[in-house]
């Protein structure tokens, strides 16, 4: 049920909000990326000027630790000479030797001392570098979280660039007349869901569901344009039975194959289902097996069908069947007529005559939802020549396109009373925009 109108409409809003989603996301992770980018930079030179004064202590050390050996070297050099030179008379090879083993050891003791204090200053430096880069990253998360925070609240509300507007309406429009929308309720329809677009500002967080409100706010005041002259008609009828107001005359109208006289069945059921009574009459003599067709109905449903040959008077026969109620105390005549195009002034006519004789108290208008968006020419061109009360959509069920129902309600100024789902006597629903919305567009 309303499938096709349903999947275009679906597939252009979802095609234009993941368009403006897409924009929204590029758009942040630019900003994020030059946010990272700057604070990397500011990381990196933090670091670096931290990092070169911590290595100045390290270096001055290293440079100073080899002229101490040097000069220790150069001192124990003179001492050991000197000694030499005392004990050269007496003591020369044994004095040599152990001199020659002093070097050795305080050399080593010298250079021993040097790696510990390397060593030492590495592993504070690297403390040092640690807690550095501790800090700035610490620093780093905090100013990424505040900027983050920052750039919610400005993205927080989106409002829809012009350019963006246009082309989604003008796929929209399209969409709307491959769905058998009428020319002027596409207009209609988009201009005001154009202004709802430009007017309002979206949170960007739930932008998909308010593009699909908007959508739904402008079917919305398309398919109640008439609902101010609705009526509910089995309510209606049960107000004048309870004031004994009676026979209620109910004249049916509108083209061959719409499912017309099933419809009538329809309505004769759900008056029984409430206790009250009706009749049907069999007044479309023009076409072929119309009489034994509304007679079927009838006596499924299991009311009382007047009837005459073909040909006959179809006036004649509507007049018949409501001196019937009258003398049997049957509260409602259901009068069915031959099917006939807007285009047939002679039928045209007819149908006025049938009007003016048996003055009825509603008429109504049964179309197929499967016409086309000339279903609403169709309605308009009767109306010249009768009063109608309502529209009755039928074939709901296996409605290709959807978009009828929509141009009937802004094309006309009848309002939609039902809706035909299926073939059974109670397949038959009161018209509900809500439903309709629902059924084409559900949040």
């Amino acid at each position: 049920m309303f499938e096709g109108l349903k999947n275009k409409i679906s597939g252009v809003i979802r095609g234009f909000i993941k368009k403006e989603e897409a924009e929204i996301e590029e758009k942040k992770e630019d900003e994020i990326k030059e946010s990272e980018e700057s604070e990397n930079k500011e990381i990196v030179e933090e670091s670096k000027n931290e990092i070169e004064e911590k290595k100045e202590e390290p270096n001055k050390t290293e440079k100073e630790e080899p002229q101490d050996t040097d000069n220790l070297l150069k001192s124990d050099n003179k001492s050991a000479t000197n000694n030499e030179a005392q004990t050269a008379e007496t003591e020369s090879g044994t004095i040599e030797n152990k001199k020659h083993e002093q070097k050795k050891e305080a050399v080593k003791e010298i250079y021993n001392t040097a790696d510990k204090e390397k060593e030492i200053n590495a592993h504070k430096n690297n403390e040092e570098n640690k807690e550095v880069k501790g800090r700035n990253q610490q620093n780093y998360n905090i100013n990424l979280s505040i900027k983050t925070k920052i750039k919610k609240v400005f993205l927080s509300k989106v409002k829809l660039n012009d350019s963006d507007i246009n082309q989604f309406l003008d796929e929209l429009k399209m969409s709307l007349l491959q769905s058998d929308v009428s020319y002027n309720t596409m207009e209609s329809f988009t201009a005001d869901l154009d202004k709802k677009l430009r007017s309002k500002e979206f949170e960007s967080k739930e932008i998909s569901r308010q593009i699909i409100e908007q959508v739904r706010l402008a079917l919305n005041d398309v398919l109640n344009k008439n609902m101010g002259s609705y009526i509910d008609l089995f309510e209606t009828i049960s107000s004048r039975v309870a004031k004994n107001d009676v026979p209620i005359k109910i004249l049916f109208i509108g083209p061959n194959g719409t499912g017309k006289t099933t419809t009538i069945a329809k309505i004769a059921n759900g008056l029984k289902n409430r206790n009250i009574t009706s009749i049907l009459s069999a007044s479309d003599t023009f076409r072929a097996a119309a009489i034994e067709q509304t007679e079927y109905h009838a006596n499924k449903v299991g009311v009382p069908v007047i009837k005459s040959r073909y040909g006959a008077d179809p006036a004649s026969v509507a007049f018949d069947a409501i001196n019937y109620a009258n003398a049997h105390n049957i509260k409602v005549v259901l009068i069915d007529s031959a099917g006939r195009q807007e285009t047939n002034k002679n039928l045209i006519n007819e149908i006025s005559k049938m009007a003016r004789v048996t003055k009825p108290d509603i008429t109504l208008f049964v179309g197929e939802s499967i016409s086309g968006h000339v279903i609403s020419e169709q309605i308009n061109e009767f109306s010249k020549f009768i009063k109608i009360d309502g529209i009755i959509l039928t074939k709901l069920d296996c409605d290709a396109k959807g978009g009828n129902a929509i141009s009937i309600a802004y094309d006309t100024d009848a309002p939609i009373l039902f809706m035909g789902t299926g073939e059974s006597y109670d397949a038959l629903m009161n018209f509900s925009p809500k439903f309709i919305i629902d059924s084409i567009l559900p949040l």
